[in-house]
């Protein structure tokens, strides 16, 4: 009797200690046999678990210290599968080419990170599809009333967004959306502090309540009308480049990656302004959140940035884009010859305006 008693509390045991690792199981159909399945995590960019897939089956598993952002990657395959998840058991099945068809079960983040996009994506897409047009050349007879469209768009997101802070007050869920809604929506960026405080319990740990919190604490940096801190960071060769040794110029420090899509699309316009007015006391100090300084030069290369970059390879906790509480890029402060900032978060031909308003 009392070895199958023992024999039971080893079993307990084992299933607690299982209970307290993400597992993830996969049956995905189109997944060729010997397929390597990895588990990024989402904010170090940093592979935590792989897997061989066989007959489209694999197992993940990790020690998750707090709900986050994951990507179940394949090799030779362009498929990427974001998952929002904690120490969960979960089961993924489903067609790797049809991914509405997928399904995922025992994991309750994960099923609000869906409910979160399917709220908020479409009036996301339109909302960009808005402002992409009001920045081309055809919607330019339409500009007051895009404009309008625009303004609507961001309230009804707002609303959105807010509603569902309220409704689940408690998950690092809602403290990612909040985090990535700031970068597109000057109100939930001007307003995070009030709703930030919408939120209590565990989404008030973990690495987007870090980000949130350091934001706070440096909210009155960067402010129009302010001096910008002073700032040192290598640069491509590994000489230390300092924001003052810019002084006297109008300066655009640009916060972006090699990774980031958006960063990479509004390139184009940043170099339309570099062109226009480097010869005018204007330059540009590019700020990285790079990991990979191949991946890094090699943006740099095909966008044609051809001024002054930095980075120190750290991704999210670069020193500068901590010290300046940058939560998502693209970001940029354009300062005047005094150090004195003249404008934040310029997009599209918002840069080449202020600078022709300033640059005579």
């Amino acid at each position: 009797m009392k070895k199958i008693t023992l024999g039971l509390f080893a079993l307990l045991a084992i299933a607690q200690l299982s209970a307290q690792k993400l597992q993830i199981f996969g049956d995905l159909k189109n997944v060729p046999d010997g397929t390597i399945v990895s588990l990024v995590d989402g904010m170090a960019n940093k592979t935590i678990d792989s897997s061989k897939s066989i007959g489209g089956k694999f197992t993940l598993g990790s020690k998750i210290e707090n709900p986050s952002i994951y990507v179940l990657s394949f090799s030779g395959l362009p498929a990427k599968i974001p998952v929002f998840v904690g120490n969960d058991q979960m089961s993924i099945s489903g067609d790797i080419k049809q991914a509405e068809t997928i399904e995922y079960k025992g994991s309750a983040s994960q099923d609000l990170y869906l409910t979160y996009m399917k709220s908020l994506t479409p009036k996301i897409q339109g909302l960009f599809g808005d402002k992409s047009l009001a920045a081309s050349p055809a919607g330019a007879s339409a500009k007051d009333s895009l404009a309008k469209q625009i303004e609507l768009k961001e309230a009804d997101l707002t609303t959105a967004i807010t509603n569902l802070l309220k409704s689940n007050n408690q998950s690092p869920v809602s403290t990612l959306f909040l985090i990535q809604t700031t970068n597109f929506v000057p109100y939930i960026k001007d307003h995070i502090a009030d709703l930030y405080a919408l939120l209590d319990g565990q989404a008030k740990k973990g690495p987007f309540a870090d980000l949130i919190e350091k934001s706070l604490q440096s909210a009155g940096i960067g402010r129009v009308g302010s001096v910008l801190p002073e700032f040192k960071q290598n640069d491509v060769n590994g000489k230390s480049v300092s924001l003052s040794s810019l002084r006297g110029k109008y300066v655009l420090i640009d916060f972006w990656a090699s990774w980031c899509g958006p960063c990479r699309a509004e390139n184009p316009n940043v170099v339309k302004a570099y062109n226009a007015y480097k010869t005018k006391g204007f330059t540009i100090l590019g700020v990285s959140l790079d990991q990979d300084k191949a991946k890094w030069l090699d943006a740099i290369k095909k966008d044609g940035l051809t001024w002054t970059h930095v980075s120190d390879l750290k991704y999210w906790n670069n020193e500068v884009a901590v010290q300046f509480g940058i939560q998502s890029i693209p970001a940029n402060f354009l300062i005047d010859p005094k150090g004195v900032v003249i404008g934040k978060d310029l997009r599209g031909e918002d840069l080449e305006k202020i600078l022709a308003s300033n640059i005579k």
